[in-house]
């Protein structure tokens, strides 16, 4: 008598638009949910990343968890790694179950089921931010995978009514695999040393970090041992940010870092007084939810998921305005009573937001996208 064996599903998860430091919080989205699934996955689903040559020194225990394969590119060359994905990465996941691309775009409509993370829908709701290339380029790879693609995963329920809306995406054709947080604190952080207000962001146009400077300089004097940290890579508006901060006479006061490691982040984190958060488009925010889940008090800019998700006492505000987020960040700075409340109604909007939990909504897109090439 035969046994009967279940084989495990094979799972190729295309990383190769992930060139560390450089693509912000899609990095963080997918190392993170990747790593929850490595402690908890299932066993008969199993993922097989391909990655840069960079990913592997940057991410090294998340492709020791996982068989990886290595494309020989830095990712330098744009136009390289697109070619990667048409030719290298394509032949081989010709014997995989499904493939899963993370870059938000379809490379190419292979003989596998094939879905694609949708981080957010910028180059079409908002293309002034991006370069005419860029902009061209996305107007027709975007609506071309909605079409093609078997399931379409956003990170948030916002991103997934706007592939409905805009895309035309059925129901059945999408899946939401949301963003967590690695630990929930159990009240308000405590923070000591000088107030600070902490906004990590890469300097993107539309992420505003010219409002805060504006604002955080209304208030210097008021709060005179208060200063800004913002961290995160440089993006297109990095000289725009630094001519701003210059302005303001406040450098010795205001700090662009850079993207530091996460360790260091966090401890900037747990330290915070407030975090701002300005931006004026987000796919979701991810730290956002790691500042609520820290119990540090959060202003967040209005129209973005994350402000859907703060909601209660968090203040929302509008992006463009610097008086506004003066005017909140002096309250928080100058209330330790308000500060309390805002943090303790910021950690009831992220009970249960874990990466846990976006590990098992990932597994459940994946038995969809299996079930979709079966049928």
């Amino acid at each position: 008598m035969t046994a009967n064996v279940h084989r495990a599903a094979r799972i190729a998860v295309n990383l190769l638009h992930i060139v560390p430091g450089e693509v912000g919080g899609s990095e963080e989205y997918a190392v993170r949910t990747l790593a929850a699934y490595a402690r908890h996955g299932s066993p008969d689903l199993v993922p097989v990343l391909h990655v840069l040559t960079p990913f592997v020194n940057a991410h090294r225990p998340l492709c020791e968890a996982f068989e990886t394969v290595v494309c020989p590119l830095d990712g330098g060359n744009r136009v390289r790694r697109i070619l990667a994905e048409l030719t290298w990465l394509a032949a081989r996941t010709a014997e995989v179950d499904a493939v899963h691309h993370l870059g938000g775009r379809l490379p190419g409509r292979g003989r596998r089921p094939a879905a694609v993370t949708i981080h957010d829908l910028q180059p079409l709701l908002r293309p002034e931010n991006f370069s005419p290339a860029k902009r061209a380029f996305m107007a027709r790879s975007l609506p071309r995978t909605a079409r093609q693609a078997d399931l379409l995963v956003a990170p948030s329920h916002a991103v997934a009514d706007k592939l409905a809306s805009r895309l035309g995406v059925s129901a059945e054709r999408l899946a939401v695999v949301s963003v967590g947080a690695e630990r929930i604190a159990d009240g308000p952080n405590q923070p000591t040393g000088p107030p600070t207000v902490l906004y990590p962001s890469a300097t993107y146009p539309h992420k505003n970090h010219v409002v805060l400077v504006e604002a955080f300089a209304r208030i210097a004097d008021r709060h005179s041992a208060a200063r800004l940290v913002m961290t995160g890579g440089p993006g297109r508006a990095d000289g725009e940010v630094r001519a701003a901060v210059l302005a303001t006479g406040l450098g010795d006061r205001i700090a662009l870092t850079g993207r530091i490691p996460t360790a260091e982040l966090e401890t900037l984190l747990a330290g915070a007084a407030v975090v701002a958060f300005p931006s004026a488009y987000e796919g979701f925010g991810i730290p956002v939810l790691e500042a609520l889940a820290a119990g540090v008090p959060v202003v967040v800019g209005a129209g973005t998921p994350a402000a859907e998700m703060a909601g209660g006492l968090v203040p929302v505000l509008d992006s463009s305005d610097p008086a506004a987020w003066a005017e909140a960040l002096d309250l928080l700075l100058s209330d330790a009573d308000r500060r309390d409340r805002v943090a303790r109604a910021g950690l009831t909007r992220v009970v249960g937001r874990t990466w846990e939990n976006s590990a098992a909504r990932l597994e459940d897109a994946w038995r969809r996208l299996l079930a979709a090439g079966r049928s």
